[in-house]
């Protein structure tokens, strides 16, 4: 069994034809590839699956909720909190992705250490020696991946599709160190404000927030 991660699951397609059975492949949001049946992302096929395991849980005598809440207890709880801004000038895009990499990049993001950081755009990771990233390299587009003290990511990319700067942030706490529910997307929601402020700069870059 095998955790591979991808920048896109559309490339896990690719490796069907070098020996892999993909068992599950996931992504933010809605993108969801439940064995090799449907090689695509989407939460239509994963409908059925989840549909089952309600059944099957239902004739067990308990739910979903206290079903994912036992995985927590098991794996560790994970959080997370995306979304995006607009910006309809490109070129803004690249002068703040240049700002955040002019002179080396951030060592604090606000009260925040940052202790690694992936840059795909130019092809930089130090989480290795040799300082290149294991996921692919794409210099046609900007995403890079912040690691913190507090064990959090983020992640920020600009979308190929659509005229928006989109950030991921993830906070983990292990079984053997859990932390109640709240007090995780605090200081998730609070890394995520010094992001946006520090790093994203609405007012400067006049990027326009999600729509409610």
């Amino acid at each position: 069994l095998h955790l591979h991660a991808q920048c896109h699951l559309k490339q896990w397609y690719q490796r069907r034809v070098r020996g892999y059975t993909c068992l599950l492949g996931f992504e933010e949001s809605i993108g969801y590839m439940y064995g090799m049946n449907v090689l695509d992302k989407d939460g239509i096929s994963a409908g059925p699956i989840l549909s089952a395991k309600a059944v099957q849980l239902y004739q067990e005598g308990t739910t979903l909720a206290a079903f994912l809440e036992a995985q927590y207890v098991k794996y560790g709880r994970h959080i997370s909190n995306n979304s995006y801004f607009l910006c309809y000038e490109p070129s803004k895009f690249d002068q703040m992705f240049g700002e955040i990499r002019d002179g080396g990049y951030p060592d604090s993001v606000g009260r925040f250490k940052v202790t690694a950081v992936r840059d795909l755009t130019v092809g930089y990771d130090n989480n290795y020696e040799d300082l290149k990233p294991r996921l692919p390299v794409c210099p046609d587009s900007h995403m890079i991946t912040f690691t913190f003290e507090n064990g959090c990511l983020v992640t920020l990319r600009t979308s190929g599709t659509e005229p928006k700067i989109k950030y991921y942030s993830e906070i983990v706490r292990s079984p053997e160190n859990p932390v109640p529910e709240k007090e995780m997307r605090a200081e998730l929601d609070e890394l995520v404000a010094a992001v946006v402020e520090h790093l994203l700069q609405p007012a400067k870059f006049d990027l326009k927030p999600r729509p409610s």
